[in-house]
């Protein structure tokens, strides 16, 4: 590699716009921006000028992450051409919104969102959202309620310069007068104190106790790569990296200059004018950066008086697809509010040529660091943007003076060195790089037939650590492979650096693994044939997925295209879409792609509220034109008026419903309402939401509703919340690490008996959902037991992880009635698991679901299949929630079938059965391991707030338990009920509930 000063004329020839900028209501989604994360309406707002365009969302409730109008939801460059008008631009944008002390702006009322200035004058075009302070989170409401903090009225003005490649935007506070009337505000005060930027700010204790901490909700979304200068692209790995360090972000946040994320074609960004972005929540879905604050007055009556205003001011960037050009229009705002004298910037210009050839390389990455640091401060793309029309290598941009190293990165080349280069203020510096060439393999994936087959590789270094590097951008992907491939045609291609390989084929949990090895050089292609061999015999039973997103969902970047390849590798048989608030079809993509032979689909949606759960239904009708595709608003709704609108969405009379991921803390359904396990009667529930019901009249119990079909009792890799752990589990846990995530699943006779014996209790704060349904269906709430992998992505969670097994008349996909495997879901016909394939029978002719009526022994059947690659070594059979059998399996399992047995029993009282099997393994290659334990935000805020002396006391820690752990073999079948006296109460049903067993007694209480 080497480097020369050049003098270069610029790659790209840009068109020649005259400056405007303008502001006005949407009338028709023809004036919109588009694209795949595109979701403002009519009557929402547009901004544009001659360089970007941005949609402000109305007076009305977001659906996107946020709740209320007033956020910024779209956003795109302006681009010249037939093909971006009308709606079709490149929207990748969630939304941001303003947020002061973590409360975020009430506009949900006509005026609450305004027009200040159309840009009609020359001038800027100005929107404005004014409204009083709302929590972002009902938790949040309860605290300021209890602690007595001022309410404020908050007003945001998104103004666009002509010219200008940035949004300014200016948030204004001022406090609500006691008494004062309910009337709202149409202008900010004009006498309000402008805030400096700064490199210190306590943001809890200003939120909590002294005073204002100015910032923004900055939601990027699932299709915009996080960067930041300093951490680079693994955002998901700084956070863990300091969490595990013990690090609270919110007490001791990450110090920013700015945040930017990269998107096909286009990159956004956030920073102060004159200081640093303090961030305590960092994702691409969750992420908050403040950038000022204001003491009160400690001594006085109240913090701010009425006459007081204060306003802080930042940017949002619109940028190429690179962050170089985000951190151009950073520096060249900066100059532009200090001025130039302040702001000094010199300019670097270069091209990536390849090694040996001389040829110039499109789309690679330089990254610019300065001397000495392990993490990139900044990264350019070659040949990026709209205008760049000429293929030659080119990169460059504006950074301040300095020395700074620079590396020519490209996924599947070799590594290469840092080039040193000096910026001088007001000249540019040219520079040549060199990227070394990279090898090429092609995949051929055949079954036992012969056939080739859709399929997942998996390519491992035969000697070393992978190249790939998600700091640089290569994506994150647990268990260090240098690449994961989606094959749905059976073939497929990669580049990879020089040398020798190691390859993994799979095509799910019924099949074996494909192996081979291989070498890539420079100059010679490599090329591999793998076999998967279909072991299990799932004769009758198909595979399905019903908890799936794509793109439309805000917190996803996977096409549509992406998810059925990704589907259709991993061989789920039937998938049923359900992004967040928006009905999407997969169907047609099925049929472009010509896959019908390995994949159906069928149309759901996910009714997605912040803090009353999470609901899904299938099949549901997809309404090609009605907004998002005919989803509703589930404003102020209650969990029944939701399961009512999705009846009524339903293609057939009687769609599938079910809630997902109950105990997902504030997402979760059974923790937002307070479902106790632990009490009730059959037929009567207990539920409580505590004092949180005071902000949030919808957690009331009296909105708890019993009315769904099924509950997602096994939800992405959330092992977390699949059992209750013991108390013991706990404090041995907590003592020294060594309870895994597997012990916690599996449950002993020894624990058993000492629950029963009352030698410990279930630990606290950990309700797991399998146990959750063990009580519900002793309380006779007989709801189907289902598991779906919620995936998100490609490799985090992948498709089918977990998979529902679920009868049907066909194994073949283009025949599969999606309708008639709603029904039996319903019906209780299927199990749900990581791996191993169950059979579970009663005297040879009811399956899991069904009912029988006995008067003496009832004889079981129990099968269980995997492939040789992993083991299954326990099954336990549970009878009215007490373990009453279990096998150990002897490992590692000889054949495909680890288990056929026959047991009898003679129930004296009605009682249902379910088979729970286990394997102490790693599902890799197949799932990925989680290594990075997922950021809730609950559990941020919780942390963080209960640290704080002022409402410590309010709040309890949250308790250890395992978090990272491989993906186990786990399958859970659907009970088998057993009636033994017939219809005893009268009420036309034979089964009757048992009740809860009278040892389980509540957890023990969190430890303040």
């Amino acid at each position: 590699m080497h480097t020369v000063l050049l003098l270069m004329l610029a790659g790209c020839g840009e068109w020649e716009r005259e400056p405007f900028a303008r502001a006005f209501v949407i009338e028709d989604l023809a004036d919109g921006i588009g694209g795949p994360k595109a979701v403002a309406q009519p009557g929402d707002f547009l901004l544009e000028n001659d360089q970007i365009r941005v949609a402000i969302v109305g007076p009305r409730h977001s659906m996107g992450p946020g709740l209320f109008g007033g956020g910024l939801v779209d956003a795109d460059l302006q681009r010249l051409g037939g093909e971006w008008t009308r709606g079709r631009g490149n929207d990748q944008f969630a939304e941001m919104f303003a947020t002061v002390n973590m409360n975020v702006t009430h506009a949900t009322e006509e005026g609450e969102v305004v027009i200040v200035a159309d840009g009609s004058d020359g001038g800027p075009a100005i929107v404005r959202a004014i409204a009083r302070d709302e929590p972002f989170i009902t938790l949040l409401g309860g605290l300021w309620a209890l602690i007595g903090a001022p309410r404020f009225n908050i007003s945001t003005d998104y103004i666009l310069e002509p010219g200008a490649r940035y949004v300014r935007m200016e948030t204004t506070v001022w406090a609500i007068s006691t008494g004062a009337s309910a009337a709202q505000p149409d202008a900010p005060p004009d006498n309000a104190t402008m805030l400096d930027g700064t490199d210190e700010l306590e943001i809890l204790t200003l939120a909590l106790e002294e005073g204002l901490a100015f910032g923004d909700f900055y939601l990027q979304g699932g299709s915009v790569d996080v960067f930041a200068p300093g951490l680079g692209f693994d955002e998901d790995g700084a956070v863990f990296e300091e969490t595990a360090a013990g690090r609270n972000t919110f007490q001791d946040p990450f110090v920013l200059d700015f945040i930017a994320g990269t998107a096909d074609r286009v990159s956004y960004g956030l920073a102060t004018l004159d200081g640093q972005l303090f961030v305590p929540l960092f994702t691409s879905s969750q992420t908050a950066g403040f950038g000022a604050g204001v003491r009160g007055n400690l001594e006085g009556d109240r913090l701010f008086e009425p006459t007081e205003a204060f306003t802080y001011a930042r940017i949002f960037a619109i940028g190429d697809g690179d962050v170089g050009s985000i951190y151009d229009t950073v520096l060249t705002a900066r100059a532009e509010a200090l001025g130039a004298d302040a702001v000094p910037t010199g300019e670097l210009r270069g091209v990536v040529l390849e090694e040996g050839t001389g040829d110039a390389v499109s789309g690679a990455h330089v990254f610019v660091y300065r001397p000495g640091d392990d993490k990139p401060w900044s990264q350019f793309e070659t040949d990026v943007g709209h205008d760049d029309t000429t293929p030659d290598g080119s990169f460059g941009g504006l950074l301040p003076p300095g020395d700074y190293e620079l590396v020519v990165h490209e996924r599947g080349h070799p590594e290469t060195g840092r080039v040193p280069v000096t910026i001088t203020d007001g000249k540019a510096t040219g520079v040549a790089l060199e990227l070394p060439r990279a090898g090429e393999v092609t995949f051929r994936v055949v079954d036992e037939r012969g056939i080739i087959v859709p399929s997942k590789v998996t390519i491992m270094p035969a000697d070393g650590a992978a190249v790939r590097d998600p700091v640089l951008g290569d994506g994150y992907i647990a268990g260090d492979p240098e690449a994961v491939l989606f094959c749905p045609y059976g073939e497929c291609r990669a580049t990879l650096p020089p040398g020798d390989y190691e390859a993994y084929a799979t095509r799910g949990p019924e099949y074996e693994l494909g192996f081979a090895t291989f070498s890539v050089s420079a100059n010679h292609p490599a090329y591999a044939e793998l076999q998967v061999i279909h072991a299990v015999d799932s004769t009758g039973w198909i595979s399905a997925d019903f908890h799936v997103h794509t793109n439309p969902s805000h917190d996803s970047g996977v096409t549509p295209i992406d998810r059925v390849f990704t589907m259709a590798s991993e061989n789920v048989e039937l998938m049923v879409s359900s992004d967040h608030d928006f009905v999407t079809d997969f169907r047609p993509v099925i049929e472009d792609l010509g896959l019908e032979p390995w994949i159906a689909s069928d149309v759901g949606v996910e009714v997605t509220t912040v803090e009353v759960g999470h609901y899904i239904g299938f099949p549901v009708v997809h309404d090609y034109l009605a907004d998002a595709g005919g989803a509703f608003d589930w404003t102020g709704m209650t969990p029944e008026e939701m399961i009512e609108g999705l009846h009524e969405m339903g293609r057939v009379e009687d769609p599938l419903t079910f809630v997902a991921h109950p105990r997902d803390g504030i997402l979760g359904y059974f923790d937002q309402y307070g479902f106790s396990p632990y009490e009730g009667t059959p037929g009567n529930l207990v539920v409580d939401a505590g004092l949180i019901t005071i902000t949030n009249l919808l957690l009331s119990p009296d909105n708890f509703t019993t009315d769904f079909d099924a509950l997602e009792l096994l939800n992405g890799k959330r092992f977390d919340f699949v059992r209750t752990p013991t108390l013991q589990e706990m404090d041995d846990y907590a003592a020294d690490g060594s309870v895994t995530g597997y012990d916690v699943l599996e449950r002993t006779f020894q624990e058993q008996q000492e629950l029963i014996d009352g030698v410990y209790t279930f630990g606290p704060g950990r309700n797991g959902q399998v146990d959750d349904w063990f009580s519900l269906l002793n309380l006779g709430y007989r709801y189907t037991a289902i598991g779906n992998s919620d995936t998100h992505s490609k490799t985090s969670t992948e498709s089918g992880c977990p998979r529902n097994f679920v009868v049907s008349d066909t194994d073949d996909p283009a025949f599969i009635d999606s309708e008639e495997i709603a029904r039996q879901v319903q019906a209780g016909h299927v199990f749900t698991s990581y791996g191993p394939f169950v059979r579970f029978m009663a005297d040879d002719r009811y399956i899991m679901g069904d009912e029988l009526s006995a008067d003496g022994a009832v004889d079981f059947y129990i099968e269980v299949q995997s492939p040789s690659w992993f083991n299954v070594d326990r099954v336990e059979l549970y009878r009215n929630g007490e373990l009453v059998k279990d096998w150990q399996l002897d490992v590692p399992n000889a054949d495909t079938l680890n288990l056929a047995v026959e047991w009898s029993d003679t129930p004296d009282i009605d009682a249902w059965y379910a088979v729970i099997v286990m394997g102490d393994d790693d599902l890799y290659p197949l799932y990925t391991p989680v290594e990075y334990p997922p950021v809730q935000l609950q559990d941020v805020i919780t942390e963080a707030l209960s640290s704080v002396p002022a409402v410590s006391n309010l709040l309890s820690a949250i308790p250890p338990h395992p978090r990272d752990y491989p993906v186990y073999p786990f399958a859970l079948t659907n009970p088998i009920f057993v009636d033994v006296d017939g219809d005893t109460d009268g009420d036309g049903e034979l089964w009757e509930p048992p009740g809860l067993p009278v040892w389980l007694g509540d957890a023990a209480p969190v430890e303040e």
